[in-house]
């Protein structure tokens, strides 16, 4: 995962986000409540992106790194479920194992 103190939410990283998300500019403005005017003016290095956004940001990408690592190793998973006889599995555990 990203370290919150390191990451710098600049227009590349911003617009990096909204694209590996497949949003555009009005579907981010949505999810920050905000208008697409403002995305457009971040992401054009017009404006500086406040913290009550960065943190918003922040938010953002560790859910998606958080679905993009279920997909991930949601097969592995489940293999190692069928081979412990259904039991549960730690997910971390299994992320581990794959790294």
């Amino acid at each position: 995962m990203v370290d919150n103190h390191t990451l710098d939410w600049n227009k590349e990283s911003l617009r990096t986000l909204r694209l590996r998300l497949g949003w555009s500019r009005s579907d981010l403005a949505h999810h920050l409540h905000c208008s697409s005017e403002e995305i457009e003016s971040w992401e054009e290095g017009h404006c500086h992106i406040e913290v009550s956004i960065k943190n918003e940001l922040e938010l953002i990408l560790r859910q998606a790194e958080a679905c993009c690592d279920e997909v991930k190793y949601a097969p592995f998973a489940e293999h190692q479920c069928d081979k412990n006889a259904l039991e549960q599995i730690d997910f971390s555990r299994v992320k581990e194992d794959l790294e």
